[in-house]
């Protein structure tokens, strides 16, 4: 039986800096694979305080949508504690370019050879790891390379709508995926931030109508308005199972299948 886990669901500067919720990333079972997304400040010390303890060092994979920090601080060491502390060569890091390469890599070159792969991710590329299929889906994010993903597996089809500018397509890009996860930053849209907005996720939604939809990934506006009110509003408004997030929240795979 897979499930999602969201160690963490800050969202924004601020939230993050106040640690006003937690910055920690999602762990992923699918298929008896276990998969990190987006190590932000705090994942390894959440990972290690679960109730049950999730142990890096078996884990199949990290997976980094961009390399802004709430995102990114724990990569490296996630990959060294992936690979047993570093005493042996294992796991993959699936990342974007900009994340490895040019003015600002986040992932230190030391640390990369303890791991026995490391792939970029390209315009509907698609990977694997072990059992579960991986689909990138290009976000615009200002001026970062950031990706959204698809994921595949026994327990069916997974959309993480990761960081982005909602843009006409973008709905479309997640159709057939029975649980969508959406980074909801703001709770009314603005023009001049790069994130989703609470109006824009409902579009997405209505558009996918997934088994079961979960907003993370919260800035201030957002909290204000009590995420776990808001998500029992849209189930009522949409007729589709709405949730919110809190730190800790585990997803089982029966709840979307």
């Amino acid at each position: 039986m897979g499930y999602v886990k969201f160690l963490g669901t800050a969202g924004a500067r601020f939230v993050v800096a106040r640690q006003l919720r937690s910055s920690a990333g999602t762990w992923i079972e699918l298929g008896g694979t276990q998969l990190l997304l987006d190590p932000g400040p705090g994942t390894l010390l959440r990972a290690r305080k679960s109730r049950p303890a999730l142990d890096p060092s078996e884990l199949s994979a990290i997976l980094l949508s961009h390399k802004h920090l709430d995102h990114s601080t724990d990569v490296n060491i996630l990959i060294e504690a992936m690979a047993d502390a570093g005493r042996t060569r294992r796991g993959a890091l699936l990342a974007p370019a900009d994340a490895l390469e040019g003015e600002d890599p986040v992932v230190l070159r030391y640390v990369r050879q303890f791991l026995e792969r490391i792939e970029l991710w390209d315009e509907d590329g698609t990977y694997a790891v072990d059992k579960v299929a991986i689909r990138s889906v290009r976000h615009h994010h200002g001026e970062v390379e950031t990706y959204g993903l698809l994921v595949d597996s026994p327990e069916g089809r997974i959309g993480f709508v990761t960081d982005a500018k909602f843009t006409p397509d973008l709905p479309g890009r997640y159709r057939g995926c029975q649980l969508l996860v959406l980074n909801v930053v703001r709770r009314e849209w603005s023009p001049d931030v790069d994130h989703l907005s609470l109006p824009e996720a409902v579009e997405i939604v209505q558009e996918v109508r997934p088994n079961l939809a979960v907003l993370t990934h919260f800035g201030m506006t957002m909290l204000r308005g009590k995420p776990w009110e808001l998500a029992a509003e849209l189930t009522e408004k949409l007729g589709i199972k709405v949730v919110a997030a809190a730190d800790g929240l585990t997803v089982d795979a029966g709840e979307w299948r």
